[in-house]
């Protein structure tokens, strides 16, 4: 058995490992891995810093567990993203699991191809967020649950509560999303009856409490009261507001390829009998979808928490489609596996033909038209095999490429490409491998400007925690700088003003 499980997890392995160098993007996952490098510069794995300055505007969940990872397995960029790469491998296990509970053991490892090769998770599990480890989080407390209705075992009415506390700690009030969406089964069931469930419940908290007590005895009210002003911000107007309709296409282009599969396991599995298959793959993520639609801020990666269950039903809707001879299901299936084809060959042709690099580099390109010629090609061969196995083969092996073209191309997974090279040859250069480099912390102005200095600063082997001005620079110590020239005396050398780190300069005080 643990042979057979080894060898499934050798096949998700190239999906979840970027054999090239990474860079990360600036919001959010930048954010925290620079924090995270704040912890280990500081040696401060209590306050959650920015340029100095503590921002208590979320937990330190996240920005722990990677400097953890750094701490544990050396601080180069891959570290980074081992907490997500773990996080990972648990929620395609507790897919594949969560499969054979509601609809049987039979093909369970399609669901966890399935979610594999969604564009939204496998965008998410290359970037250093919390949303992967929190979505495996919620993931555990649905099959914990299940399995505590099913079996009535104490072990698994103890992780049903565990994960709640966990959540909280990794993104606060979140959680209350998914713990509102299944507190009708809780009480139908008597879940707040049983023992283990408060006593997981209260484990749970615990890391949050401490972490709190820490915070608390050390601040003050006033900044840990940060953690709700963040709520009361994100429920108002403000750049992440959108309209309450918002995930009605959000969801589907996220879930790309496997929308209409999806759409139609949802709406079938509302007929199931079985209460447990009913609830999860129907009521759960219907209740989600309605509780992140009436909040205001809207995100593509709220919904990451029921990827699980809608890739469970995009099974569903695949076998669904296969097997049912109706007049409208023989039009969608020959819609999906002989037009869609053949419109994805046309859009390579074109996107080949357009000369903008909108998209990667030439060998980029290359390498994603591929992915997407292999997909045509396995989804018009579903017209061309009888048996069930093979037609669910071919659909599955499409996805499952273009997924790899997509994380070994760099697309997903080395994002600030020429800005990595650039950070790389100036350290090089300078010999910066032992220099801690300051940031002027009082220009940090647009969001612009910011993104590019987080981008920056993570490429730098060691960084300060900012200051004011240049004028507090230590002698040969280096800093980055928005100054125009002419406000740099001959006190500083201007080591590089290269265009690539626009708006950004890095000096040198003599």
């Amino acid at each position: 058995m643990l042979i057979k499980n080894l060898s499934k997890l050798f096949l998700f392995l190239p999906l979840l490992f970027y054999f090239g160098k990474r860079s990360l993007i600036s919001f959010d996952e930048g954010f925290y891995a620079l924090q995270a490098k704040w912890i280990l510069e500081n040696n401060n794995w209590i306050t959650p810093l920015w340029w100095g300055d503590i921002s208590l505007d979320r937990t330190i969940g996240i920005q722990y567990i990677i400097a953890l990872s750094q701490k544990l397995f050396g601080d180069y960029m891959f570290t980074i993203y081992l907490p997500n790469i773990f996080a990972g491998i648990v929620m395609l296990y507790l897919t594949g699991l969560i499969h054979t509970e509601l609809l049987g053991s039979k093909n369970k490892i399609a669901s966890s191809i399935i979610l594999a090769s969604t564009c939204l998770w496998i965008n998410y599990v290359h970037l250093a967020t919390q949303d992967i480890i929190f979505s495996s989080i919620i993931t555990l407390g649905i099959f914990a649950t299940i399995k505590s209705i099913k079996t009535n075992k104490n072990i698994f009415f103890l992780f049903s509560g565990i994960w709640i506390g966990i959540g909280f700690m990794m993104k606060t009030f979140l959680i209350f999303v998914p713990f509102f969406a299944i507190i009708p089964l809780l009480i139908r069931t008597k879940f707040f009856q049983n023992k283990f469930f408060l006593i997981g419940l209260m484990i749970g908290f615990i890391p949050f409490t401490f972490w709190s007590i820490d915070i608390f005895s050390i601040y003050g009210t006033e900044e840990y009261l940060g953690l709700f002003k963040k709520l009361l911000f994100l429920s108002k107007d403000n750049n992440f507001t959108n309209p309450i309709y918002y995930y009605i296409w959000n969801i589907p282009l996220n879930l790309l390829p496997w929308s209409i599969f999806s759409i139609i396991g949802l709406i079938y599995s509302r007929k199931f009998k079985d209460e447990l298959s009913k609830y999860f793959l129907f009521i759960f993520p219907t209740l989600i979808i309605v509780l992140i639609s009436c909040f205001s801020t809207k995100t593509p990666y709220y919904p990451i928490q029921i990827l699980s269950l809608l890739s469970i039903n995009a099974y569903l809707g695949v076998k669904i489609i296969l097997k049912n001879n109706k007049q409208i299901t023989r039009v969608i299936r020959k819609a999906i596996f002989t037009i869609n084809p053949i419109l994805i060959l046309i859009a390579v042709l074109f996107f080949n033909i357009d000369n903008s690099n909108l998209i990667g580099n030439n060998i980029q390109k290359l390498i994603l038209s591929f992915g997407l010629v292999f997909l045509s090609i396995s989804w018009f061969a579903v017209n061309l095999v009888n048996k069930f196995r093979r037609k669910l083969f071919c659909i599955l092996i499409g996805p499952y490429l273009l997924s790899l073209s997509l994380v070994q191309s760099g697309l997903i997974t080395d994002r600030s490409r020429d800005l990595r090279i650039a950070s790389e040859q100036l350290v090089i250069k300078e010999n910066l491998n032992n220099e801690k480099i300051e940031v002027i912390k009082s220009e940090l102005g647009d969001s612009k400007t910011v993104s590019k200095i987080i981008k920056i600063s993570l490429f730098m082997p060691r960084i300060g925690n900012g200051i004011l001005s240049i004028i507090d620079l230590d002698k040969n110590q280096y800093a980055w700088t928005t100054a125009p020239k002419i406000e740099i005396d001959d006190r500083f050398t201007i080591v590089d003003n290269s265009k690539i780190f626009k708006p950004w300069k890095i000096i040198r005080r003599n």
